[in-house]
């Protein structure tokens, strides 16, 4: 299995990504009374976003140059 390396900007966009997502998780779990379940769903869609943006940047920054 390869590693996976992130830079400084990659951190920057997982972090940013994990807070907002569990940001909003603990605002919609308030409303459906299940603030744990959408917290963990929360940080975790988060997660996945701001990898997902991160790669995207790299691609256009590749495609920039």
């Amino acid at each position: 299995m390869g590693k996976f390396m992130l830079s400084e900007e990659d951190y920057e966009y997982l972090t940013k990504g994990i807070a907002i997502g569990v940001g909003i998780g603990i605002f919609v779990g308030a409303f459906f009374e299940n603030i744990i379940f959408t917290f963990a769903a929360g940080g975790v869609i988060g997660m996945i976003s701001g990898l997902i943006y991160s790669t995207y940047k790299k691609f256009k920054k590749k495609e920039i140059m």
